[in-house]
Parts: structure tokens; sequence; C-alpha cells
């Protein structure tokens, strides 16, 4: 499943951003060019934030922005952006994120499989430490591939 949702149009590599809000815009705008989201859900994500706090920091480098499926998703989707400068969430423990991951459910279980598939991958440190140090979203999709495959 996660295979499916993160390719070259879904993963992005970024050496600028260091700002959450910039983060979730970026990170949501490949799903909103893929079609898979309206622009309005990364508008939901931020407020998500604003409101709750920082939630989505679910690991020490890792966040996963999501918003419900009624504020704009189309299909079932992910993205993933590498952010090589690390993004400030003021969660002490788990700053600074370097994978954000973009989550679009379209209901409240289709997309269990593609988080189970998700928490495989960013359960193996090794795995994390070399999207984080990838320069390449090929290698980034080589990486995935290698940890679901085998």
């Amino acid at each position: 499943m996660l295979l499916n949702l993160l390719n070259k149009k879904t993963i992005k590599i970024d050496d600028e951003i260091t700002n959450w809000k910039e983060a979730a815009k970026i990170s949501g705008q490949l799903l909103v060019n893929t079609g898979k989201v309206e622009k309005r859900y990364i508008d939901a994500m931020i407020k998500s934030v604003e409101k709750y706090g920082p939630y989505i920091v679910i690991a020490p480098r890792i966040a996963l922005f999501h918003a419900r499926p009624e504020d704009g998703v189309k299909s079932m989707c992910m993205s993933l952006t590498v952010f090589k400068k690390g993004i400030i969430f003021n969660v002490p423990d788990k700053d600074p994120v370097k994978l954000v991951f973009v989550l679009g459910a379209i209901d409240n279980e289709s997309h269990l499989k593609m988080l189970s598939d998700t928490m495989v991958l960013l359960q193996d440190e090794e795995v994390v430490n070399n999207i984080i140090s990838s320069e390449e979203v090929d290698e980034i999709i080589q990486i995935i591939k290698n940890k679901l495959i085998t």
C-alpha cells in the first residue's frame, strides 16, 4: 500500500525550510499537485496543530500531519518531505523533525494498512537515518522498497 502512495510526485527533499507551518504547506502541496486533496486540507492540518499543539510529532525526528477526510481528501494518499535543516515543533525530546509525512484518509479505517506499513518503516532506525541522509528521491523510494518488500 505505502509503495503505491509514495513516489516521485509525493516525495520531496528540502534544504531550506525550518518553520513547521511552511513544512505543512510544502508537504501538503505535494498532494494538492497530484489531485489527491484540496488546498483547504493544508489549512485544516495547520489549524489542527494550532488548536491541539504538536501532537503530530509521533517520534523523534518524525511528524505526521493530517486532518479530517471531510476537510478535502479526494482519495487516500500520503506524502513525505525530508527537511535537511530540521523543523522545530517545540517538542524537546523529538525535535528537530526531519521527516514530515502528510496522510490523507478517506474514512476512519481504510488508511490503517498504510499506517501499519509506515510504522514498520519508521521503527527501523537505520531506515530512518538512511532516508534522512538521502540526496535523491529515487534513493528514498529504493530504501522504502527494500524495507517493505523484504
